[in-house]
């Protein structure tokens, strides 16, 4: 008989509702190769095209609300065909942290979120982290403002197809969204740690402030590595 998964225990899928933001760039292989912790593996099967940083302020989780901080830096080539990857990300939420990286392959890490409204569509978000019982610091910093009209949003128009490699293993998954978007005006950010990819001097071609949305993560596909 199949042993229950225990109270504590968070198994795709999941379903995830909240706000956020989406900033899209077009990053050099070299910026890539040196700062964005692609693993060894897939060095060499990078493609590049569009990257893209999230920030994303979780409502509802199957874990509970948390924040999160993502990057990924583009493409890459995999036996499945061009898949993006996760390659940095940080939640401020343990169960999260330890159940994407379970579920999904996601190397996710903690850190702790400052996520403040300062008016009807604009946020001020600083990203500190605390390593080793030192003093926590701050690693990023973030201000935008959403302008215009609002739009719904979907991965059906943009299917996201995530390849992970992780602790020996190969992960594929294609979650699925829906929101509503809004094109975000000039957004500020500073990278202050070696922990996240300094993209601060680069500029994003799109920023989008989604709110409203809900995230579908299914099951993943377990594969053989690259």
């Amino acid at each position: 008989m199949p042993t229950a998964n225990p109270p504590d225990a968070f198994p795709a899928p999941w379903t995830l509702r909240g706000e956020g933001a989406m900033l899209f760039y077009r990053f050099p292989r070299s910026f890539v190769l040196e700062q964005g912790f692609v693993p060894e593996d897939l060095a060499d099967s990078f493609l590049g095209l569009v990257g893209c940083v999230m920030l994303v302020d979780y409502r509802q989780s199957p874990v509970g609300p948390y924040g999160e901080l993502l990057f990924i830096p583009g493409l890459f080539r995999t036996s499945r065909g061009r898949r993006f990857s996760i390659t940095r990300i940080f939640v401020d939420s343990v169960e999260s942290m330890d159940w994407g990286r379970r579920n999904w392959g996601i190397p996710k890490e903690l850190a702790q979120f400052q996520w403040k409204r300062t008016g009807p569509y604009s946020d001020q978000v600083q990203v500190n982290r605390q390593k080793e019982g030192g003093p926590e610091q701050s690693m990023l910093e973030v201000s935008l403002r959403g302008v215009g009209p609002r739009f719904p949003i979907s991965t059906a128009l943009i299917p996201l197809n995530i390849y992970q490699q992780l602790d020996g293993k190969a992960f594929e998954v294609s979650p699925r969204g829906k929101g509503m978007g809004q094109w975000a005006s000039g957004p500020r950010l500073r990278v202050l740690s070696s922990d996240f990819p300094d993209i601060s001097a680069y500029r994003p071609f799109a920023a989008l402030r989604v709110s409203n949305f809900q995230m579908e993560f299914p099951e993943a596909l377990e594969l053989k590595k690259n």
